[in-house]
C-alpha cells in the first residue's frame, strides 16, 4: 500500500492566510493534501467549494468580493493584471462600485477561457501593475479604457471618464496615450468622451449641454476654467463662462450640496461672482434631461441682456490643456 505523504500544515496555514482561505487545487496537492480528500471536500454539502476550475475556498460559506477576486487572479495565471472596471472599483472610482466581474489581462501566449463572473482578455502591451488590497491593477488610464472599451453607453463612459479626471486619478494626457495604443474596436465612445474632457468637460451634464449648444449653434464657453478679475484676483472656476460677455453657468448638483459647507462655498463663489459684475446662470443637471429647451431660450436670452452692457474685464485659464485624442 503507498504510504501517504505527511500534509506540511505549517505552509498549508500560511497560504491560506496569504489567499484569504482562497488556493490553487495543485497547491494543496503540492503540500500533502490528496487529490481525493480535495475532491471529498468540495463535493456538495462538503466543507470547501470550487470557485472557479482548479481554484479552492477552504470554507463552505459565502465568498467575499476580494476572494473572488484572488480566485480570478490564481485562475488566470502568474503575470495576470485585473484591469476594467474591476480594477477601477478597487482604486474607489464610484462609477464602478456596482461591478461584479472580474476582469483580467494575461500575456499573449497564454489561453485562459472566460469562466463564471471572470473575463479574460489577452494583450501583447501588459502595463507595470500598481498594488491593490493585495492584487495587481492596471494604472487608472489604462483600466479606463479597457473599462470603456467594453460599454455600450455613451453617458456611462463619460461618467467614468469625468470621474477619474476630475478626482485626479488620471490625467487627460494619459488618457489620451492609452487610447492611441489601444486596440480601434471599441473605442468610438471613448475618443468621444476624451475629447469632451480635453475640452473642459468634467460630468455628463456638462457634456450633454455642450453638445446641445453646438447643436443650436450657440456660441461656446470656456468649460472649468479659473476665472480671474482685471486686477488678477481668482474668482472662481464656474462649469461655463462666456468672458467676453461676463456670463457664467453653474450646474448645481444636489450631489455636491449634501453639507451646509458645500453649499455656503457655493453660494459664497455665485456671490463672488456677482459682485465683480458678471450675470450667473444657476441649472440643475437634470435639468439637461428635462427642460434642455428652456434651458437654451435661457442661455441665449442671457447672452442677448449681456451684449447689451459693458461686460466686466475678465480672463480665465483653463484648467487642462485642449487635447485632441487619437
Amino acid at each position: 500500500m503507498p504510504r501517504r505523504r505527511k500534509i506540511d500544515h505549517h505552509a498549508l496555514e500560511s497560504l491560506v492566510a496569504r489567499h484569504q482561505g482562497v488556493v490553487r487545487g495543485r497547491e494543496l496537492e503540492r503540500l500533502g493534501i490528496a487529490r481525493q480528500t480535495i475532491s471529498y471536500r468540495t463535493a456538495v454539502n462538503g466543507s470547501w467549494q470550487r470557485v472557479l476550475p482548479g481554484i479552492v475556498a477552504t470554507h463552505s460559506g459565502p465568498t467575499t468580493m476580494t476572494q473572488r477576486l484572488i480566485a480570478a487572479h490564481l485562475y488566470a495565471g502568474t503575470g495576470s493584471i485585473l484591469t476594467g472596471l474591476t480594477a477601477l472599483r478597487l482604486y474607489g472610482v464610484r462609477a464602478a462600485a456596482n461591478c461584479t466581474t472580474a476582469h483580467l489581462l494575461i500575456p499573449h501566449d497564454r489561453r485562459r477561457a472566460a469562466r463564471s463572473y471572470v473575463v479574460v482578455e489577452r494583450t501583447r502591451r501588459l502595463p507595470s501593475h500598481r498594488w491593490r488590497i493585495t492584487l495587481p491593477c492596471s494604472p487608472v488610464a489604462r483600466a479606463t479604457i479597457d473599462a470603456t472599451r467594453r460599454l455600450d453607453s455613451i453617458d456611462a463612459v463619460r461618467e467614468l471618464v469625468a470621474e477619474v479626471v476630475q478626482r485626479n486619478l488620471c490625467s487627460v494626457s494619459e488618457l489620451i496615450l492609452e487610447l492611441r495604443a489601444a486596440p480601434s474596436a471599441g473605442s468610438r465612445l471613448p475618443r468621444l468622451a476624451v475629447r469632451e474632457i480635453a475640452a473642459g468637460i468634467r460630468s455628463v451634464a456638462e457634456a450633454k449641454l455642450r453638445r446641445a449648444l453646438l447643436d443650436a449653434k450657440i456660441v461656446q464657453p470656456h468649460w472649468n476654467c479659473d476665472l480671474f478679475s482685471a486686477a488678477d484676483d481668482w474668482l472662481a472656476r464656474p462649469d461655463a463662462v462666456w468672458p467676453d460677455l461676463g456670463v457664467a453657468l453653474e450646474l448645481d448638483s444636489l450631489a455636491w450640496h449634501l453639507s451646509p459647507q458645500s453649499y455656503r462655498r457655493t453660494q459664497a463663489r455665485q456671490r463672488r461672482m456677482t459682485k465683480y459684475g458678471l450675470l450667473v446662470l444657476p441649472v440643475a443637471p437634470g435639468d439637461v434631461e428635462t427642460r434642455l429647451g428652456e434651458i437654451l431660450d435661457e442661455i441665449r436670452q442671457t447672452l442677448e441682456t449681456a451684449r447689451q452692457r459693458v461686460p466686466p474685464t475678465l480672463r480665465v485659464r483653463p484648467q487642462v490643456q485642449a487635447q485632441t485624442a487619437a
